[in-house]
């Protein structure tokens, strides 16, 4: 199962730039391939809220794993559950994503899997779930023994999440709306500042404080309401925010937030 305790006020935010965005699929190219739907600006609706009591917050604790539970725990989790593969009450690995994204990093002169404060990327993580899929959290836990059977086993095992493609969405507010109107959640990367470390219970993140401006982040959108902000899934508890959830306006994620990425399963 996942962790559940108190949370620390001590995070690891090592989520750093994913390199070669100019060699990514675009949203153009996921429309021109026909695998996610048209929708004018005028047909959008007003608001999109993904959430849903069964799909919990989890928390990655005195980690690094923020990119493996926003792909594992907030991309995968959502998608393969929608398409019927899984429950919601079945978990899938993000120490896989995490640990998977950080052995194969372009870093050649030591290893940085054992490496707490080594970075990971957003697009890396996409990379491992298209190419291995996804181990379950029962079979790799955040905490406690590696696999003990095959790895032929263990990588059949995982191919039942493989993603079929990824598609740059950038930080283009419009595309954002149209994909979470059609698709479903996006994962992004953030840079944190003062107001994301102090959210409090409501959730609010109006303005970014550039001049506090700290490490990197992966988190996933989940949403947008009616007052034009975008609903923000972290992986820091309950405890955190709206019970884990903030609302971000649109002026804190043009100043905040450098990527965006969705999925196709």
């Amino acid at each position: 199962m996942m962790i559940d305790q108190q949370p620390s006020a001590f995070y690891v935010l090592n989520c750093i730039p994913s390199r070669d965005p100019q060699r990514d699929w675009s949203w153009q190219a996921a429309l021109d391939a026909g695998t996610v739907q048209a929708l004018s600006s005028s047909a959008l609706p007003d608001s999109v809220d993904l959430r849903t009591p069964a799909w919990t917050i989890s928390n990655q604790g005195q980690t690094g794993a923020c990119v493996g539970f926003a792909t594992a725990d907030g991309l995968l989790r959502y998608h393969f559950t929608k398409k019927g593969g899984i429950g919601f009450d079945t978990h899938l690995s993000p120490r896989f994503i995490w640990m998977a994204d950080k052995e194969t990093d372009t870093l050649t002169s030591y290893p940085t899997t054992f490496i707490e404060q080594e970075g990971t990327e957003v697009k890396r993580a996409l990379d491992i779930a298209r190419q291995y899929g996804c181990a379950l959290e029962a079979d790799l836990p955040l905490h406690g023994s590696l696999w003990q059977g095959t790895a032929q086993d263990f990588y059949a095992k995982a191919a039942r999440f493989k993603i079929r493609s990824y598609h740059n969405l950038g930080v283009n507010l419009t595309v954002w709306r149209k994909w979470l109107a059609t698709n479903g959640p996006i994962i992004t990367r953030l840079t944190t500042d003062s107001a994301w470390m102090n959210a409090g219970p409501d959730g609010e993140l109006e303005r970014y404080r550039r001049e506090t401006a700290g490490g990197g982040h992966a988190v996933c959108v989940v949403g947008y309401r009616r007052d034009g902000t975008f609903i923000i899934r972290n992986s820091w508890s309950e405890k955190w925010g709206d019970k884990g959830f903030a609302y971000a306006s649109a002026d804190y994620i043009k100043a905040g937030f450098s990527e965006g990425y969705g999925i196709i399963v």
